[in-house]
């Protein structure tokens, strides 16, 4: 039977992928770094790594050893409402090169990656340009890799569920710029069903293609609250003024979100939930 190590396991991505991992059979190591990540995960495997991936090498000493793949679901949120200690380079960059060093001491089969698009295309913002350093990383290594680029999350519009109980839901532009977001358990099954037939790059996308302003009327017929556009050129300059006041994460954030939110993200269809169907089963009374 072979063994898959899960990076990211408790996160709302990786708790999916070792669900599908745990139905198919496969031996399973997880890695996380917190109390609560090993309370989500120690149902579905007693092989757990508790360590900080960027830091701490000599607790990530062989971690690798025995393992036929590698899924890297480790990233950090790009929530306005979530922040961090750890920047994006040392999660999403550091944390995934000191694994696939050890992977390819230890002789790990393949390597998946679940990065993000606009990788390519925008690595001249933080978030996405640190997935493409981590992108190039991989495809210098001489490992045989996979890497999943979803176009975003429906839980990536959380920020806007949110925002929507605060009576605004902000666009940026007309609204018109269109996209194909997932749902976290769709593209965990889509990659466990397909798993050693993905190709070295491959976009993946939702069922259903919607502009920012639909996406933006649903959230409003489910939470409420007054529909707001913001024009490019104030959002732009808006996502300087945290950069002034050295709150670099917070900035990256805005930017990122302005790109997304301004620019068509469509990829291949895939899945079953629809947007609608998301926001319906959502709980929320715990977005807060």
């Amino acid at each position: 039977m072979e063994k898959i190590l899960i990076l990211g396991a408790s996160g709302a991505l990786g708790e999916y992928i070792l669900k599908e991992c745990y139905s198919r059979n496969f031996k399973i190591r997880v890695l996380t770094h917190s109390n609560e990540g090993y309370q989500k995960v120690r149902s579905y495997t007693d092989d757990i790594w508790c360590a900080n991936a960027q830091e701490d090498l000599t607790k990530i000493k062989g971690i690798t050893k025995g393992v036929d793949y590698v899924i890297s679901a480790l990233g950090k949120s790009v929530s306005l409402f979530s922040p961090g200690p750890n920047s994006f380079f040392e999660i999403d960059y550091k944390a995934n090169v000191n694994i696939l060093q050890e992977a390819k001491e230890n002789g790990v089969k393949r390597f998946f990656y679940i990065s993000m698009k606009g990788a390519e295309e925008a690595s001249e913002y933080t978030i996405p340009g640190i997935h493409k350093l981590m992108e190039d990383a991989l495809k210098e290594s001489g490992i045989n890799y996979s890497i999943v680029r979803p176009v975003g999350f429906y839980s990536g519009l959380n920020d806007l569920v949110i925002m929507a109980k605060r009576k605004v839901i902000p666009l940026i532009g007309d609204g018109e710029a269109r996209t194909n977001s997932i749902f976290h358990g769709d593209l965990a099954n889509y990659i466990m069903t397909e798993f050693l037939n993905l190709p070295e790059l491959k976009e993946v996308g939702g069922p259903q293609i919607h502009t920012r302003m639909e996406m933006a009327k649903m959230i409003q017929k489910k939470i409420g609250g007054e529909i707001i556009k913001i024009p490019k050129s104030i959002a732009k300059h808006g996502s300087k003024l945290p950069k002034l006041l050295q709150l670099d994460e917070i900035s990256d954030k805005l930017a990122y979100f302005r790109y997304i939110m301004s620019n068509d993200m469509i990829a291949e269809e895939h899945g079953k939930m629809n947007f609608e169907t998301y926001l319906d089963q959502i709980d929320t009374e715990d977005i807060k």
